[in-house]
């Protein structure tokens, strides 16, 4: 069974998912569980949820020089998935320099590009693909 490549991906079940936290009292989400609220403080415990695979692109930028090993070019992005939370990863695409404020992003799974642990089971990974194209006002289409 792969093991999940970070520590917000679940791999407990058909298929994996991104864990997150709720504040019960203000809603506000988080990929960590805290002891109190980044934003209203309240010590109650957090809900953990399943993130939404669903977001928007906020912002972006297309990696040029990287690692060895790391093929560039590649679009970085940060993206606010319709739940609230706000996640970081690759957007995955052809055409980097058509990219858009607002466009509709999907979360996707697949085997982190490959990787494998020394024993040779791989891993499991997320990285983002546009699913259409948003209108000016930055809504879905």
């Amino acid at each position: 069974m792969p093991k999940p490549a970070n520590a917000l991906v679940v791999c407990n079940g058909e298929q994996p998912w991104v864990r997150a936290y709720r504040c019960p009292d203000c809603g506000a989400t988080a990929t960590v569980e805290t002891l109190a609220c980044r934003r209203c403080f309240s010590r109650k415990p957090q809900e953990a949820f399943q993130a939404s695979t669903n977001g928007t692109l906020y912002t972006w930028s297309v990696v040029e020089r990287s690692y060895p090993g790391v093929a560039v070019p590649f679009v970085s992005a940060i993206i606010d998935l319709d739940d609230g939370l706000v996640l970081k990863g690759n957007l995955r695409t052809d055409d980097a320099a058509s990219l858009k404020m607002g466009a509709a992003v999907e979360l996707v799974f697949d085997d982190a590009n490959g990787a494998r642990d020394e024993d040779g089971e791989g891993y499991v990974g997320y990285h983002f693909e546009l699913v259409e194209k948003a209108n000016t006002t930055g809504e879905r289409a």
